[in-house]
């Protein structure tokens, strides 16, 4: 099936000059049809097999191997305080989910690979439960500290049945209110933890993470627990992987919300088949 992808020609940091660069296709491109439009290169194609991580900004223009990728994400060195990741990948028309509604349909090798490479070097994987259950979470060597409200975790879900005694055992985050009407199983299932009164707090959260000594926090979403943690000042660093497909969902990377803007600091970029890596500091300024 053919598919509308677009090849990344450019990368201007800190200006808002428009690139009209010529195309350049990699030598195994197949054949494409260029069709130049407000200044970007789009291209009619299949995906070509580049799956080579190069760091475009900043320059030099540099190819990466596995190791130096991941150093390319360090974690800051003030053990004992939080430091909350968020990672998250969106099509070129803001979706966080393919048609499909998953996001691992808009992801590239490159991007999981890295994804795995993040979540490895962390001590916690936050997430929603949301995302839980749309994206059938499975247990991992690391615990998982499952954000809710409701508490809805069926005992069936994926996350629950294939933990084992190599996996770590997951947490929920939640209000006292919520855990108190909890089902009686589920305290067997997973440890409840309060996190707030009347409804989830996410500085209660951090805060509860860092208490346990899990301070290298890798968020990895939905779009309510990261709209959440910006509301409440809690994100330290984004990481945004920006798949060159449009996919036309209505799911965005945030929720609707009234906080103010959220200043972040370009850090690097990096490029691995048609993919660009974003990594942002949040800033005070």
């Amino acid at each position: 099936m053919m598919i509308v992808t677009m090849q990344p020609i450019d990368c201007i940091v800190g200006t808002n000059r428009r690139a009209m660069s010529p195309i350049t296709m990699p030598a195994n491109s197949p054949e494409t049809i260029p069709v130049i439009s407000m200044g970007i290169a789009n291209h009619i194609t299949q995906p070509w097999d580049d799956d080579r991580v190069k760091r475009v900004w900043p320059g030099p223009e540099i190819e990466l191997s596995a190791a130096e990728v991941a150093e390319a994400y360090p974690w800051p060195l003030n053990r004992g305080l939080p430091w909350v990741r968020a990672n998250m990948v969106i099509s070129l028309d803001g979706s966080i989910v393919g048609t499909d509604g998953v996001s691992k349909s808009i992801s590239s090798p490159a991007d999981r690979s890295l994804f795995g490479q993040l979540r490895r070097a962390a001590e916690v994987i936050l997430v929603g439960a949301s995302t839980v259950r749309a994206e059938n979470y499975r247990p991992a060597p690391i615990p998982l500290a499952v954000v809710s409200n409701t508490l809805n975790l069926p005992a069936g879900l994926a996350l629950f049945a294939e933990a084992s005694e190599e996996t770590a055992r997951s947490m929920v985050l939640s209000s006292q209110v919520a855990i108190d009407a909890a089902p009686s199983d589920l305290a067997g299932r997973i440890d409840l933890i309060a996190c707030g009164v009347q409804k989830f707090n996410p500085r209660n959260a951090i805060d509860a993470l860092a208490a346990r000594g899990l301070t290298r926090i890798h968020c990895e979403g939905g779009p309510t627990l990261l709209t959440a943690l910006i509301e409440a000042n809690c994100l330290d660093e984004l990481l945004l992987t920006v798949s060159p497909v449009f996919v036309g969902s209505a799911a965005r990377l945030l929720s609707p919300s009234q906080f103010p803007g959220l200043p972040l600091q370009p850090k690097q970029v990096l490029t691995s088949d048609g993919s660009v890596f974003l990594r942002y500091l949040v800033t005070s300024e």
